[in-house]
């Protein structure tokens, strides 16, 4: 993701010792089971029931052919009451740009918390290639307009493939979830030769944000 600028771009004993064998193989087929059974595109979904507060800094790149044509990172904090969305731009740790959102306007502010400019927050949205990864608390209606494929399990993580549902739409969108609860780890957008991702990194979730994190907002 680029950096915001006035254009906005911005988961007996051997018996006994037989059947302690026997009952932890059976439990391990049980859970293997339930795990196998778990359905995950709802487990992502539930997101915007079991999130009340997010903070998470992120990586993202775009590629193009394989070649990488920008990088970014920053932070995000997020409320789910109101909801309020902060996303501060950073450059070898210090914020650059800030930019506050109750998902109907974006406040965008500079490196000093002064004011720069307003945008409308659908305006804003729709330019971005990964809408996924600042759209939280709408993880129902995205998996509503997608249809959904888990694609693989590797290393506690599961893979969900979504591709959109309007015919109209030529892009795939790969979604990183840990296999035990479901918390997005990365989110890819594909589209022919374009990849953009976002890495999620150090994750809080439910923890109390700072006060004033959301300070700059307007009611």
């Amino acid at each position: 993701m680029k950096r915001f600028t006035n254009k906005f771009l911005i988961f007996t004993l051997p018996l006994l010792c037989v059947c302690a064998v026997c009952s932890a193989e059976e439990l391990s087929e049980t859970t293997a089971a339930q795990s196998a059974a778990k359905d995950y595109p709802s487990c992502f979904a539930a997101w915007d029931k079991n999130m009340h507060t997010l903070q998470t800094d992120f990586v993202q790149t775009t590629e193009y052919d394989g070649i990488l044509i920008s990088r970014s990172e920053g932070r995000i904090s997020y409320d789910q009451n109101g909801p309020r969305l902060r996303l501060d731009n950073m450059d070898k740790g210090k914020v650059t740009q800030s930019a506050l959102t109750d998902k109907k306007t974006i406040w965008i502010m500079d490196e000093k918390a002064k004011p720069v400019t307003e945008v409308a927050w659908a305006d804003w949205l729709s330019g971005q290639p990964n809408q996924a990864l600042f759209d939280f608390g709408n993880y129902t209606a995205l998996i509503a307009r997608h249809r959904v494929s888990v694609l693989e399990k590797k290393d506690g993580l599961v893979i969900l493939r979504l591709e959109p549902k309007e015919p109209n739409q030529s892009y795939t969108l790969y979604v990183a979830v840990a296999e035990s609860n479901c918390f997005p780890v990365y989110l890819t957008v594909q589209s022919d030769l374009m990849k953009t991702t976002a890495e999620l990194k150090n994750r809080k979730l439910n923890s109390t944000l700072k006060d004033g994190v959301f300070k700059g907002m307007k009611k």
